[in-house]
């Protein structure tokens, strides 16, 4: 109970986010937000969670569900995102996210 509750506030949080005056949506950020890990290991199952979390915290998840980045793309994007201030990911929840992502972009055959 207690995790659905944590849960339900998240998402009210984020879906509550004030971008400000300038903000102009992403084209990305129209699609699914989430991706079906149901049948994927159970470290990109324990990745996911890392990059869901981390990730969406500065953007809608949509946005890198409907990225077709190959893996060198997220590895260089992924340098960017953790150089960000308020980005509050570390060298290994980053290599966690990479991992994922990386196996997420072969699921796609990218």
């Amino acid at each position: 109970m207690k995790l659905f509750l944590v849960g339900g506030a998240l998402v009210a949080l984020l879906t509550a986010a004030d971008y400000g005056p300038d903000f102009k949506p992403d084209a990305r950020d129209g699609g699914p937000g989430t991706i079906d890990v149901s049948g994927y290991p159970e470290q990109q199952k324990t990745n996911y969670d890392m990059y869901a979390l981390k990730c969406a915290k500065c953007h809608p998840l949509a946005r890198s569900v409907n990225a077709r980045f190959t893996a060198q793309d997220w590895k260089r994007y992924m340098k960017r995102m953790i150089r960000r201030p308020n980005s509050g990911i570390n060298e290994e929840q980053a290599a966690k996210i990479y991992d994922f992502l990386k196996y997420y972009a072969s699921k796609l055959g990218l």
